[in-house]
């Protein structure tokens, strides 16, 4: 009789390493029947990575659903939505996520862009490394597994030879990274991006969407939410501080997207995180 299994393994330490530019929070295999639960739909606060070797998969995101099968890669950035199932069984497929905070900016860099999009045969080999240097639980280890991510990245996108998937318009592009390099500027909005980049705002409302599955002010919102959690885990700014550095500025306000995010008050939050207590998975 068949069985869904879930293999993961995690980095022992809840805090990224400060010296690395790609960090990798944990990675496993997952072989999902139909009716598996695979987590109760929830937001997640890092960038994470899915390559289906067998079967299919429907992910759910803003309002859409598409299907990911055996050959294609997805990826969720922070802020969306984790919620996929199991649609053609049985359902294989590897993960691995990233949680230096310039992870979505890294993604974006090696074409991942639209989603899902064909990468090819699942490279198990160097896969499994992965697995084992997060397994060591060392400042070499952490280092070994963000070489071969480095690795995996490429392997995926080695078959976009421009004929697999559509390109993104340069200004929808030029939009994100806009975002990405001023996220934190209290006064950036849509409607300065797009005066900025000289489109309709309903214009850049709708192509945005259609390229990245979420508005440019929901992705602007995430990019500010997680440097918000990043700064609270860090543990050096005040509750305020942090609202002002990640360009919230209402402190209600951020108290509001913590809590809507995470269960918890930022300040219960910071003090789970701290004990342990908070579920990052």
């Amino acid at each position: 009789m068949l069985h869904s299994t879930k293999n993961s393994v995690y980095r022992l330490s809840h805090i990224p390493p400060e010296h690395l530019p790609l960090t990798v929070r944990s990675a496993g295999t997952y072989r999902l029947l139909k009716g598996s639960l695979v987590e109760p739909p929830f937001e997640k606060w890092f960038a994470e990575i899915f390559w289906c070797e067998s079967g299919a998969g429907e992910f759910r995101l803003s309002g859409q659903s598409f299907s990911l099968k055996a050959g294609e890669v997805c990826y969720l950035l922070p802020g969306e939505l984790h919620d996929l199932r199991p649609t053609h069984e049985p359902w294989k497929y590897h993960w691995l996520t990233l949680d230096h905070r310039n992870s979505p900016t890294f993604l974006e860099s090696f074409g991942f862009v639209e989603r899902p999009f064909r990468a090819g045969d699942f490279p198990t080999k160097l896969f499994q490394s992965i697995l084992d240097s997060i397994g060591q639980g060392t400042a070499s280890g952490d280092r070994q597994a963000a070489h071969l991510t480095h690795e995996l990245l490429l392997a995926a996108t080695e078959l976009r030879d421009g004929t697999h998937l559509p390109k993104a318009s340069n200004w929808v592009v030029k939009c994100r990274d806009m975002i990405d390099r001023h996220y934190t500027e209290p006064t950036l909005n849509v409607n300065e991006l797009a005066d900025q980049l000289q489109v309709h705002r309903a214009t850049l409302f709708r192509v945005f969407k259609q390229t990245y599955k979420m508005t440019p002010s929901q992705y602007l919102q995430s990019r500010r939410l997680h440097y918000a959690m990043e700064l609270l885990k860090a543990g050096r700014h005040s509750i305020k501080e942090v609202a002002q550095l990640s360009g919230i500025t209402d402190q209600n306000y951020l108290t509001k997207l913590i809590r809507r995010k995470s269960g918890f008050s930022p300040r219960d939050f910071r003090a789970s995180y701290n004990k342990g207590r908070l579920t990052l998975s």
